[in-house]
């Protein structure tokens, strides 16, 4: 074999050979010949004859080789792994497509529920991806579960399987998540089950696993016999990807498939994108134990993808030149994973030059889309974040973000301290524009505990305060709180009440760091006050209930307005402006229509 090629391109070369156009012609034969007498060295030609004739051979095949389609058809009667996969004799798993596509190569996947790990053998190329798609109109579910028979009572209404030999690691494995941090699931006809730590625990809707003793445990919601349902387990971890610590693929390419039910834990996606030049369309992930998505390469876009229902959250990584676009990240922390570590629609870390466009965040139990650890130079924009328990879009501890025209509504549903439709914190570099934040505690949060240091993305050290933010053009209205919040914890505005922090930290003085807030509209609403300056629980805060004192003490918002909105109906949510409005004026507000993916598909169970 000659100098830089692997025995992958080989295969896919000498392959290509054997495939083109219909038949193999007297030229075809002849280049495996002569390919074949230089590899062994039958043909005694100088280096560079050798150079050359290699060179004419590949220019040759990349002339004729083309690209091949596959089909996978479960339910088709003649499926089998031994055929050719042709679309009259498919394969049966998509296991086996994933072993032999070559670059360029296509997967066409018929309707079923195919409960396998797929791990693709090879990678694609940037011109030539492996596709894995769904046929036209048909539905494809890859699932980490599988069918549980033979259930024997205990006592009624309890029932086991034994023996059961599934154990799975625990993530995080500290006291608060010694259940939640559990992989484990079972399905009931299509409905999740409650996991209880101990049989005596147990009661109707809940499940045991008994690990150590290798029995699960079960008490149906109607204390039935189990054997009469559909009941079933979560026992893969990884339903498409490498897995966690695998060897990356690269470029590959996912359409229209369904991932659901994967005992994977927190932080290790059921789908997972390990390797550059990703690209999901049209996926739904959900109801698995962790997190939905992981990915960790560059190059990677996740396009029209739903992720809901997921343990600890939608999806999770990182890496150069990322793409969420059109993405739908909604009810994810259903187990209840710490929310101040990770958890609810999206964590995005260590990452540069991303997009995150028309994107949609709601109800997660968490953070709605979350960009933490170095993550620099990142567009936000046209997405909305509503009705998440912490913050609707937060940045922390990154920089270089443009966060504009998105919708912020009602976020921060569990009123943690410094929750706002968007926030910055320990961050820099960041500009806020031209986003409405309405009902949330605190429309717009800028959060100082900084300086706080960090691995950096290339493994370097990194450290980050907040520093050069600009605020303008937005609308801040009625939210519980402030409309814009200075949560600066830090000795500038006095000690911590706390004996262990006291005055620990940096003073930083907010007026030295090239913050600015300006052209913006603001309203309240009864109690509400326009601004803090400083953690309430540091002495030398201050409170403005009124723009004219804001800006005359603080120097800030000298262009800004403050005048109720005229939304086009708050009671139905809404919160687009009337012709009137004087926002208008400001160019304060989004400046383009929101056009989001929607969540209403995918069963709710």
């Amino acid at each position: 074999m000659e100098p830089g090629q692997s025995p992958a391109f080989r295969e896919c070369t000498m392959r290509r050979v054997r495939n083109a156009g219909n038949g193999v012609c007297h030229s075809d034969i002849a280049l495996v010949y002569i390919w074949s007498d230089i590899h062994y060295g039958i043909m005694q030609i100088p280096m560079t004859a050798r150079t050359m004739v290699l060179a004419a051979s590949l220019l040759f095949v990349s002339s004729t080789a083309r690209a091949e389609t596959y089909h996978v058809a479960q339910g088709h009667s003649r499926a089998s792994d031994a055929n050719s996969g042709t679309e009259e004799a498919p394969w049966k798993t998509v296991a086996k497509a994933a072993a032999e596509l070559l670059p360029g190569d296509t997967a066409v996947i018929h309707s079923g529920v195919y409960r396998e790990w797929v791990n693709p053998a090879r990678s694609g190329s940037a011109s030539e991806p492996l596709v894995f798609q769904a046929a036209p109109d048909e539905t494809v579910v890859l699932s980490g579960a599988d069918v549980v028979s033979g259930w024997v009572s205990v006592e009624e209404p309890i029932w086991k399987k034994e023996p059961w030999p599934f154990r799975f690691a625990t993530h995080p494995n500290d006291h608060r998540h010694r259940l939640v941090g559990r992989c484990e699931q079972l399905i009931v006809d299509g409905q999740v089950l409650k996991q209880v730590e101990l049989r005596e625990q147990l009661t109707a809707g809940t499940f045991c696993a008994d690990t150590d003793a290798q029995v699960l445990y079960v008490w149906l919601p109607d204390g039935d016999n189990p054997n009469e349902h559909l009941v079933e387990a979560s026992v893969r971890p990884v339903c498409f990807g490498p897995g966690w610590g695998k060897e990356p693929r690269h470029h590959v390419v996912l359409k229209g498939l369904t991932v659901r039910f994967a005992a994977n834990m927190a932080q290790r996606g059921a789908l997972y994108a390990r390797g550059d030049g990703w690209l999901v369309e049209d996926c739904i992930v959900e109801w698995t134990n962790g997190s939905g998505i992981s990915f960790r390469g560059d190059d990677v876009t996740l396009r029209r993808v739903r992720s809901h229902h997921n343990g600890q959250q939608g999806p999770g990584g990182g890496g150069r030149r990322f793409c969420l676009e059109d993405v739908a990240l909604d009810h994810n922390n259903l187990k209840g994973f710490d929310q101040d570590w990770e958890a609810g629609g999206a964590k995005i870390t260590h990452s540069r030059n991303g997009i995150v466009r028309r994107c949609r965040a709601e109800s997660n139990t968490g953070v709605g889309i979350w960009f933490d650890i170095d993550v620099r130079d990142v567009l936000v924009e046209e997405c909305l974040a509503k009705d998440n328990a912490r913050h609707g879009i937060f940045v922390e501890i990154s920089g270089g973000f443009t966060i504009r025209n998105n919708l912020c509504v009602h976020n921060g549903t569990d009123d943690h301290w410094g929750s706002g439709g968007i926030s910055i914190a320990e961050s820099d570099h960041c500009t806020i524009e031209n986003n409405t934040c309405v009902l949330n505690p605190t429309g717009i949060s800028l959060r100082e505990q900084g300086p706080r240091t960090c691995r950096g993305m290339d493994g370097e050290r990194a450290t980050y305060h907040v520093h050069d933010v600009t605020v303008r053009r937005n609308i801040c209205a009625m939210n519980s709180r402030y409309q814009v919040g200075l949560w600066w914890d830090n000795p500038f505005f006095g000690p911590h009440p706390s004996a262990t922090r006291g005055r620990q930290g940096t003073p930083y003085d907010p007026d030295q760091n090239n913050i600015r807030f300006d052209e913006n509209l603001y309203w309240t609403d009864g109690p509400q006050q326009l601004a803090l300056w400083g953690c309430p629980w540091r002495p030398k805060h201050a409170r403005y209930a009124d723009l004219r004192t804001w800006q005359r003490e603080r120097e800030q918002d000298v262009l800004s307005l403050a005048a109720n909105p005229r939304f086009i109906a708050i009671d139905t949510g809404d919160w687009n402006l009337r012709p009137e409005s004087p926002a208008h004026r400001l160019r304060a507000g989004r400046t383009v229509p929101l056009v989001l993916p929607p969540t209403n598909h995918g069963p709710e169970r």
